[in-house]
């Protein structure tokens, strides 16, 4: 198969420059944020490396992308079929490019930390470009563009980028994972001293989030986990190493999160068992104060029966006393042959 680099086809005259969220170059120590007119002279530049995010939801960029022969078929039918599995993959086509899908937290001024919806990064990278999509601001890619503008990661080329990007959602996990944990640690001191109990909402969405969240990372790391398998032969021996690295720091954190959600569910089952001990010790409490009460009620209730007053009934007190000793009987034995007692 011919190698035709991927940056080399591209043209950036055609992308719509009102559709390029953000662009960075990297040159060494040179790395500096560009405008949407100087994409040109990077890419023309063999030692230049360039980060090109562009916003799939301008109109103009899905006219380019759906018109454009310049990106790989694979990655243009995984765009427009909303192809949201993660996926690692090098491009057999052009030999040289590693498409990327990955599923992100969607960040915005409608979305709460407890609410966190998911968008999908598409993106393709050669070993000096890399050209992410996005249809929504997604935390991973705005958390990269700040740390790069307040100059706190200097990646020099497009691996070193990547890396910092799986770092990223690395961190985020362990960030969650963290908060999570600490969250269950004071419910399970809550119920260890019994004096309140927590409500089951808060233990639910506990489990519920910490299913999110291994849904979420679970794919990736298997996708990672081919990648390392087949990656590109632009990636050194180092950087296979520090992806392997990565990996198990990701594998380390999605077992965590399983974990967090099986003591979620143990809580949940704690929890049960209070309420259960709970509603055992108030039934108790009436069960005690009904016997207590039963001599007075049943006293109260026979001798304030009056019959003399009732045409017809003056002389049937013993009778309505059979008939209420026969109702017990009945019942007794109905709850008897139900097994009931």
């Amino acid at each position: 198969m011919a190698f035709v680099p991927i940056d080399a086809l591209i043209d950036p005259s055609l992308i719509p420059a009102d559709g390029v969220v953000f662009a960075w170059e990297m040159q060494g120590d040179q790395s500096h944020e560009i405008q949407a007119d100087q994409i040109d002279n990077a890419l023309s530049d063999n030692t230049k490396s360039l980060w090109l995010h562009l916003n799939l939801s301008n109109v103009r960029v899905q006219r380019w992308l759906r018109h454009t022969n310049q990106l790989p078929n694979s990655l243009k039918e995984a765009i427009l079929d909303e192809v949201s599995r993660s996926r690692m993959e090098t491009i057999e086509e052009f030999g040289d490019g590693l498409m990327m899908v990955m599923n992100d937290f969607r960040i915005g001024l409608n979305h709460s930390g407890d609410e966190e919806e998911t968008g999908t990064l598409w993106a393709i990278m050669t070993p000096r470009l890399m050209l992410s999509l996005r249809a929504h601001p997604l935390m991973t890619t705005d958390t990269l563009r700040q740390l790069l503008r307040q100059r706190r990661i200097s990646p020099n080329t497009v691996v070193d980028l990547y890396h910092e990007l799986i770092e990223e959602r690395a961190t985020h996990l362990r960030r969650k994972t963290d908060q999570l944990s600490d969250q269950m640690d004071v419910l399970e001191e809550v119920l260890l001293t019994g004096e309140r109990l927590p409500e089951h909402e808060t233990l639910g969405r506990l489990r519920i989030t910490c299913s999110r969240l291994r849904r979420h990372y679970a794919p990736e790391l298997t996708a990672l986990r081919r990648l390392i398998r087949r990656r590109p032969t632009w990636f050194t021996d180092d950087d296979a190493d520090k992806l392997r690295e990565q990996i198990e720091l990701l594998a380390y954190l999605v077992d965590e999160v399983s974990n967090l959600y099986e003591r979620a569910k143990v809580l949940q089952d704690e929890l049960s068992a209070h309420v259960a001990e709970f509603n055992a010790k108030n039934l108790q409490v009436l069960s005690v104060m009904t016997v207590i009460f039963l001599p007075m009620t049943l006293v109260t209730g026979v001798m304030g029966m009056n019959m003399d007053d009732l045409p017809g009934l003056e002389h049937s007190f013993w009778a309505v006393m059979v008939i209420m000793l026969g109702a017990g009987l009945a019942v007794y034995i109905g709850l008897r042959i139900k097994r009931v007692i």
